[in-house]
């Protein structure tokens, strides 16, 4: 199985997307990067491991340009995150144990039961898992962490074209996992396993933590349910 390392990235956010491909350089087979609105290849990502890929603005989507690849442990990496040297093998370990027929990742949420108004707020969130923060148990979740996240591309089938909006493929990846009925663990962790580098720009969760109305269209598609390897 191949081992890919996905990421998007756009040109204000070039320095901190560096420090992310060197974190998990060693640990790839190939490295991937999206770039969103790039007039050329910057020469820090040219580089025989590295392969990049430049259209129509996927923004954080990007990452799963890729996805319906076969044969890959796909993941799918921040731009504003560092990566410790053990991740791969955290992460597949932990695929391995459940026959990779689920997903893995550092972040996550249980929903709320019925209907969604506003998606950030706590009466949509039941439970909350955070990549930075300590996570002391394995806890299965509805909606994983998409820039923390590991899968078997054999046995999820990701298609971002697919997607209405691309700034939220966290949701996205989540309803196609569940339309698969694949469970999804968020893994235990210490606070300091990852390293943020703050952009100088403005995340998405500070863009749309306010207007959040597409993510509320999206979360109320469907009955979210918690699928586990019993199921």
């Amino acid at each position: 199985m191949k081992v890919t390392f996905n990421m998007a990235t756009i040109p204000d956010r070039l320095d901190i997307a560096c420090k992310a491909v060197e974190s998990v350089y060693d640990q790839a087979d190939e490295v991937r990067v999206y770039l969103n609105n790039f007039k050329e290849i910057p020469k820090e990502f040219i580089d025989d491991k590295i392969k990049t890929y430049r259209g129509k603005d996927l923004n954080a989507s990007g990452k799963l340009y890729n996805a319906l690849n076969k044969d890959e442990y796909y993941f799918c990496i921040d731009d504003d995150l560092e990566y410790p040297n053990d991740y791969k093998d955290y992460m597949i370990s932990k695929l391995n144990k459940y026959d990779d027929n689920i997903a893995v990742s550092l972040h996550g949420k249980v929903l709320r039961d019925g209907y969604k108004r506003n998606y950030f707020s706590s009466n949509t969130i039941r439970k909350s898992f955070h990549c930075l923060q300590d996570v002391h148990r394995d806890s299965w979740v509805h909606v994983l962490g998409n820039g923390v996240s590991a899968f078997n591309t054999n046995k999820v089938k990701i298609d971002v074209k697919k997607f209405k909006y691309f700034f939220m493929d966290d949701i996205y990846v989540s309803l196609q996992m569940q339309q698969q009925q694949i469970p999804i663990l968020v893994l235990k962790h210490n606070k300091d396993y990852l390293r943020y580098n703050h952009p100088k720009v403005k995340t998405l969760h500070e863009i749309y933590v306010q207007q959040d109305t597409a993510h509320k269209e999206i979360i109320n598609s469907i009955n979210w349910k918690l699928n586990t390897p019993q199921d």
